[in-house]
């Protein structure tokens, strides 16, 4: 009988994740805290990789991903207004400006310009990418960014990771079964209190000089926002028929598994900053 062939064992989920995470996260950390345009152009890079993922989801879930990314000019509106608002802020309206314009084509009932499924979809990917990803840009600029960047980052894993071990360990009422099944409100709950906690610990730990009559306000509404970001990217691959958005980040899923909960956490902070602190 001969002998076997010995070929290379097979990584599992978790040894994916873990290597993509110590390849990944002190890239991500290295550029957060030199911030400026290191920071701003790997974001970039990032919008245009996520926006692939976007693209290739909603309209050709057929062809392979890398594929997709080829095609890369056709949607690097994102990748513009993301790296573009380390310059100049009003980058944003250029973002507002194309998605209006692509909301026109898409929307109404002609199709005399081709199609109109593509530029609905390249509508909501410029407000969803390039709006949105913006703030960590506009974080990350702002006064104490850094600190405030890594707080906002950090308390969102506060929830992810509160959310999940609570949800393990007690989680028997479902919160949204049709989006997202092993979700429950007991999660929920304990990513709430996690979240909450983190963000006035991580505001002493960095010392932003914020009070917590005034912090209340961060605290509050970053929860939701994590766990509302999180249930919107799982409604939107439900709807691609998708379990992960891709598979460029192995173990991991794709670009837009990994910040469903920052686009809109972000966003807050970004607004909290600008009426409350700055």
């Amino acid at each position: 009988m001969p002998a076997p062939t010995l070929g290379p064992v097979p990584k599992t989920n978790l040894q994916l994740r873990l290597m993509t995470a110590a390849a990944g996260l002190p890239l991500v950390a290295l550029v957060a805290w030199i911030g400026e345009w290191p920071f701003a152009l790997v974001l970039a890079a990032i919008a245009l990789l996520a926006s692939a993922e976007f693209v290739h989801g909603w309209l050709i879930p057929s062809v392979p991903i890398r594929q997709v990314i080829g095609q890369g000019p056709t949607f690097a509106i994102p990748a513009v207004v993301v790296a573009g608002a380390h310059a100049d802020v009003r980058f944003l309206w250029v973002g507002i400006g194309f998605a209006a314009v692509f909301a026109v084509l898409g929307y109404t009932p002609t199709n005399a310009f081709g199609p109109r499924k593509p530029f609905r979809v390249y509508c909501w990917l410029t407000l969803y990418l390039g709006l949105l990803l913006t703030t960590l840009v506009l974080v990350r600029d702002a006064e104490n960014g850094r600190e405030w960047f890594f707080l906002g980052l950090l308390a969102t894993f506060a929830v992810d990771t509160g959310a999940y071990a609570v949800g393990r360990a007690i989680g028997r009422h479902k919160m949204a079964p049709r989006i997202s099944p092993k979700k429950t409100w007991e999660g929920a709950a304990g990513g709430y209190v996690a979240g909450t906690a983190a963000v006035f610990a991580l505001n002493a730990l960095f010392d932003t000089g914020v009070g917590t009559g005034t912090l209340w306000h961060l605290a509050v509404a970053l929860p939701p926002a994590a766990m509302i970001g999180d249930l919107f990217e799982s409604w939107m691959k439900r709807r691609m028929g998708v379990k992960d958005a891709s598979g460029l980040l192995p173990g991991h899923g794709g670009f837009l598994d990994r910040l469903d909960s920052v686009l809109v956490v972000f966003p807050v902070l970004y607004l909290f900053l600008q009426l409350r602190v700055l």
